[in-house]
């Protein structure tokens, strides 16, 4: 999936065979319920086994110089766009005792960097969230 399928040339070419066979690009912004919804709803039975968590921004300077508006962009993409997709995915993925959720994180969320703050913060909360997941799903075979 990508935000912006005009920008999916280089993929597509990159697929080859495999496109529209085993590998299908769709439309999927994170940061929006009715994106993933649309996105999910594309898929044959709705049906997810594995998720790789990978969109992410970066927001980088003292955090005086940080407006609420690029906080708050930070976090719905790195941390509640992971929760959208788990929220959506983990009912199919418990009924079904089975699937993955890989979530790409960032050293940033072990130990935070100087003018990395907010975005750290937003790693910090991707890794106890997950920490806390893990711990859960595993009954579940998740």
């Amino acid at each position: 999936t990508m935000r912006d399928l005009s920008r999916r040339g280089a993929l597509e070419a990159a697929a080859g065979a495999t496109l529209g066979d085993t590998l299908r690009i769709l439309r999927l912004d994170v940061t929006s319920d009715s994106s993933v919804a649309e996105c999910l709803g594309q898929l044959p039975d709705g049906r997810v086994d594995v998720v790789v968590n990978n969109a992410g921004v970066g927001l980088v300077g003292p955090l005086e110089s940080a407006s609420g508006p690029q906080v708050q962009r930070v976090f719905d993409t790195n941390v509640f766009g992971v929760l959208r997709l788990a929220q959506a995915l983990l009912p199919q993925m418990k009924r079904r005792r089975s699937g993955h959720i890989v979530v790409v994180s960032s050293v940033m969320g072990l130990q935070g960097v100087v003018f990395n703050d907010v975005y750290s913060a937003s790693k910090f909360a991707v890794e106890g969230l997950c920490e806390s997941l893990a711990v859960q799903l595993l009954q579940f075979n998740v």
